[in-house]
């Protein structure tokens, strides 16, 4: 009989989307095969001024196969006024325990997603202020 998955926790997250990347952390909290939780990450476009943005998520997992999409997004720092897309995010449990798969935003925009969980006695991102911003 296979293991039940319980992807409740905190996860290191990290994105590529070609021309910039994402670096924070996810906190999840699974109920069931329901997901619910808050991404909260530094961005970084080529060129342009990093920025912090905080999504709550909703999604299930089925299997090993897990899905998230944001329904709010709150951009915590920024020296610029921006529009946020909401994302999107389609993923695989691995055997390693980490997540990884791809990532859409309502502009189309794609890329590429891991997940590591994080304990929570090695974590170093204590708040929303934590994301190697000078």
């Amino acid at each position: 009989m296979p293991e039940k998955i319980n992807l409740t926790g905190r996860w290191r997250f990290e994105e590529d989307f070609g021309f910039g990347k994402d670096s924070g952390y996810a906190e999840i909290n699974q109920k069931g095969s329901h997901l619910k939780g808050v991404l909260r990450f530094s961005e970084q476009i080529d060129g342009e001024e990093t920025f912090i943005v905080k999504q709550e998520v909703a999604g299930k997992i089925n299997g090993t196969k897990i899905n998230l999409k944001s329904h709010s997004c709150e951009i915590l720092f920024s020296d610029e006024d921006i529009i946020y897309e909401l994302d999107t995010w389609e993923g695989e449990l691995l055997p390693n325990g980490k997540i990884s798969g791809n990532s859409r935003d309502a502009e189309g925009t794609g890329g590429s997603f891991m997940m590591e969980r994080e304990s929570f006695e090695t974590s170093n991102l204590t708040d929303d202020h934590h994301f190697g911003l000078n």
